[in-house]
């Protein structure tokens, strides 16, 4: 092996021990949330995993006020961090396809949860009790694309993504629909914004819908100069407007990145890589700076 060899490997194994660990480009506001490859994980603002619990297909999370985590993996988890002792758990009868992917923390301490596996909607108590049930229609039985996020609307409505369907829906508790859009990829969050327009993401992008589905912004994951983003996931609209986004397969097809923050001009503000950890991240929600949940709505 000649020296210009010899240097030339040297840098391309000192380059790749370098894109193996993890890598927090920017600050942001606060501590972060995030499921993904099989664990919930707690970041600090450098990055640095301060707490994480293992799972399953972990796909939605949520750090509730008194300081457990809410975590869907197939199953419905809430876990003390410092405990580690579960204070909640619900199953799928059917689990084929994944059981659930979706879950939400209600106001008046119930939990919602989206079946993935069966497409029903339910609303349960802490202690295991069904208060309600809204059986949807389903792409097939036991796919793993029936639904993905779910959330329950400030009007006592649901706001679904059918996956495979690609669509977002808006059901009352009746199972009306009253509001649809398609997209143009799996439809994997929505959100309803404070001014009445839908954020939905759909991996390939992001879109913002009017009420009669008119499209009046979007972002592709091609458009950050320089960062190179394989699948967009769950969302967290900031306080002032930026979105906190995960990627799926975060590395793969030249994928760089695991969570971002950008503005709504698109522009970057942070973002964190760890191929060796955390592959294919999900749902993320942005804490304070102390770890404790953001005050006020949530939009996520």
């Amino acid at each position: 092996m000649n020296i210009t060899t010899s240097i030339l490997s040297a840098l391309c194994f000192s380059l790749a021990a370098v894109t193996a660990a993890p890598v927090l480009t920017g600050k942001p506001s606060g501590q972060i949330l995030a499921t993904g490859s099989r664990r919930v994980v707690l970041l600090d603002q450098q990055g640095k995993v301060t707490w994480q619990h293992k799972g399953d297909n972990t796909t939605d999370c949520w750090m509730l006020a008194n300081g457990n985590v809410l975590f869907t993996d197939n199953g419905v988890h809430e876990v003390n961090p410092s405990t580690g002792e579960k204070t909640f758990t619900y199953q799928s009868n059917l689990k084929k396809g994944g059981g659930v992917f979706g879950c939400q923390p209600l106001a008046d301490n119930k939990i919602l949860i989206g079946e993935n596996s069966t497409g029903k909607l339910l609303e349960m108590t802490r202690d295991g009790k069904v208060t309600f049930e809204l059986q949807l229609p389903i792409y097939q039985a036991g796919s793993h694309h029936n639904l993905r996020m779910v959330r329950k609307l400030d009007n006592g409505n649901y706001l679904v993504c059918h996956s495979g369907k690609h669509l977002v829906r808006e059901y009352t508790p009746e199972g009306k629909v009253v509001f649809e859009v398609k997209v143009d990829n799996i439809a994997f969050t929505a959100i309803r914004l404070e001014n009445g327009n839908t954020l939905v993401g759909h991996i390939d992008a992001i879109t913002e819908f009017t009420p009669k589905g008119k499209t009046v912004w979007s972002f592709n994951k091609t458009e950050l100069e320089g960062i190179s983003i394989a699948t967009l996931c769950g969302i967290h609209v900031q306080p002032n407007g930026n979105l906190c986004i995960g990627t799926y397969a975060s590395y793969k097809k030249g994928g760089q990145v695991g969570l971002i923050e950008i503005t709504r001009e698109k522009k970057l503000v942070w973002k964190y890589a760890n191929p060796k950890g955390d592959r294919s991240m999900m749902s993320m929600q942005m804490l304070t700076p102390q770890g404790k949940k953001q005050a006020g709505k949530l939009l996520r």
